[in-house]
């Protein structure tokens, strides 16, 4: 069966890592944020799983290598490693491999912070990356999911089996009409039907029937008669599937 993929853009993944560099950086005040930004945006136009066909710039990953993704783009940032040093150790020249860096720092509620205080605080880089692929997990969840929507009391199955008040009817994340993302998944041309998810090539259809099935690395193993991913067969009366 096709792992379920989810679509990040670039608009959202710059909108999560320029409100986190400000969010966690010591006094609001995070250390060549344009640079850090400018090859945040630069690696992911870059990356070879980049859609540049529309203006967003999106890239199709795993569900469940979402954080891996965010992870490998931002540690290959130079800049970004430094936000781990503290505004002293910056300024002292010290570098982020040196191991004469302590390991963890002390506080207490006795402490007093003064002003200056936030010189010696620094970004932790692991609860960073957290941050940031729970933001965009969320972001993503909000856009397609009915979880914290004020109409959920009223659904008596699950969170995506939508309510039957007017806004739940003309709602898009509503899987049970017909303008919503999946059910335009629509097959065209020679193929006979789509697939519930996008491909690594953001491909709607099987991969039964894709002319790269021999040579792709992500092909599907499944049967599209066994597999639950398989919608819109050509041939299947819409009208009476919508009833």
């Amino acid at each position: 069966m096709r792992k379920e993929t989810i679509c990040i853009n670039e608009r959202n993944l710059m909108f999560v890592v320029a409100g986190q560099l400000y969010d966690q950086a010591p006094n609001r005040q995070p250390r060549k944020v344009e640079e850090i930004m400018s090859k945040v945006r630069f690696n992911f136009r870059n990356d070879a799983r980049c859609d540049k066909n529309n203006e967003w710039y999106s890239i199709s990953v795993d569900k469940d290598n979402v954080y891996g993704f965010v992870k490998s783009m931002l540690v290959s940032i130079p800049e970004f490693q430094e936000l781990n040093l503290t505004q002293n150790e910056y300024d002292a020249g010290i570098k982020v491999d040196d191991e004469k860096r302590a390991k963890f720092k002390v506080t207490t509620s006795r402490d007093k912070n003064d002003e200056d205080s936030w010189r010696n605080d620094f970004v932790d880089i692991d609860a960073f990356i957290q941050n940031v692929n729970r933001r965009l997990l969320d972001i993503i969840d909000i856009e397609s999911d009915c979880f914290l929507c004020i109409h959920q009391d009223q659904n008596s199955k699950s969170t995506l089996d939508c309510g039957s008040s007017d806004k739940c009817k003309i709602c898009c994340a509503n899987p049970n009409l017909t303008n919503n993302f999946e059910c335009r998944r629509h097959p065209k041309g020679e193929y006979t039907f789509a697939c519930k998810f996008d491909c690594p090539k953001s491909r709607y259809i099987c991969c039964e029937e894709c002319g790269d099935r021999n040579t792709c690395g992500s092909v599907c193993d499944s049967h599209s008669e066994d597999c639950g991913l398989a919608i819109n067969r050509k041939g299947l009366n819409w009208e009476e599937s919508k009833a």
